[in-house]
């Protein structure tokens, strides 16, 4: 029997969509999977539509909860999880009919640790859905160190990945954050010798009006600033060689939060965020100045800020 492969997808306020997800996972080409739904105390129908799901399908594992959050509920999952891969999939979007015969395969192939495969953006707006197009390159691997350097540099996101299991022994994701996904790649790509990047879209992205990540600036959004500051702490002990880009992330962070803080309605915490923010930015004005990664406007807004 081929090898299993445990998808865990967090559920909270997502009746609407909850649906074609899940059938884009039964629907798999490889059918060896353990998908668990954790039912974050959603107060709408998610509960009972993991429930009907489960009665139809044995590979259907459903774990319900009071509300914590995403990161608890990620958590949850990996502690159920016994399959030899894990796998995270937002409840929201979709994959494709054979993302997870590409993804294991891939793994095998090139003797990964962690697949990645493409991932298509697709906009919802007025009831319908637009797809982004991409832009495809060959298939890449990079090493760990290659990996991290592009989380620090561009971003990440834990799903539209395949990863094996020891991997996630002692990772988790860190609690009442958002942006937590660089956070555990980062530290997922510490613990891999090789990543293989696919040339085939795998994965569905919805982003959706009024969702965390199309909603404007918030006092919660400091959390930028807090995980990249953690990033660096980390890459300064794991990657020293990648340190210039960690503090990239991090001036990058903490004027995006500087800014955005002078935007929003003016309150002590607030004022108290801006002002040791402030402090922090003058203290890395000439790291900022110095460092290759920082754009000419970001230099000059680190000097003026």
């Amino acid at each position: 029997m081929s090898e299993k492969i445990s998808v865990i997808i967090p559920v909270y306020k997502v009746q609407d969509y909850l649906p074609k997800c899940i059938e884009s996972v039964l629907g798999q080409t490889y059918q060896n999977l353990e998908i668990i739904l954790i039912d974050d105390g959603s107060p709408d129908q998610c509960g009972a539509i993991c429930d009907a799901y489960a009665a139809k399908d044995a590979r259907i594992h459903v774990i319900h909860k009071e509300n914590e959050g995403v990161a608890r509920a990620r958590n949850d999952g990996i502690a159920y999880a016994t399959g030899d891969y894990i796998s995270f999939i937002d409840s929201d979007d979709w994959i494709a009919k054979d993302a997870y015969e590409l993804l294991y395969q891939g793994l095998k192939e090139y003797g990964a640790d962690c697949c990645v495969g493409g991932c298509v953006t697709v906009i919802e707006k007025d009831g319908t859905l637009k797809a982004k197009k991409n832009q495809y390159q060959p298939v890449f691997c990079e090493t760990s160190t290659e990996a991290m350097k592009r989380v620090l540099l561009n971003g990440s996101a834990v799903w539209n990945r395949l990863f094996k299991r020891e991997v996630f022994e002692e990772i988790r994701f860190p609690a009442d954050r958002i942006n937590d996904d660089e956070v555990v790649a980062l530290h997922a790509y510490a613990e891999c010798e090789k990543i293989v990047f696919l040339d085939r879209d795998t994965y569905y992205y919805r982003i959706r009006q009024n969702s965390i990540t199309t909603s404007g600036f918030s006092r919660r959004d400091m959390d930028y600033y807090y995980n990249s500051r953690e990033n660096l702490a980390f890459v300064s002990e794991v990657r020293p060689e990648l340190r210039e880009c960690a503090e990239f992330k991090y001036m990058k962070a903490m004027l995006y939060c500087y800014i955005n803080l002078r935007k929003i309605k003016k309150d002590p915490e607030t004022e108290e965020l801006k002002k040791s923010l402030r402090k922090d930015i003058k203290k890395h004005r000439k790291a900022a100045w110095k460092n290759q990664y920082m754009s000419l406007p970001l230099k000059i807004l680190a000097v003026i800020a």
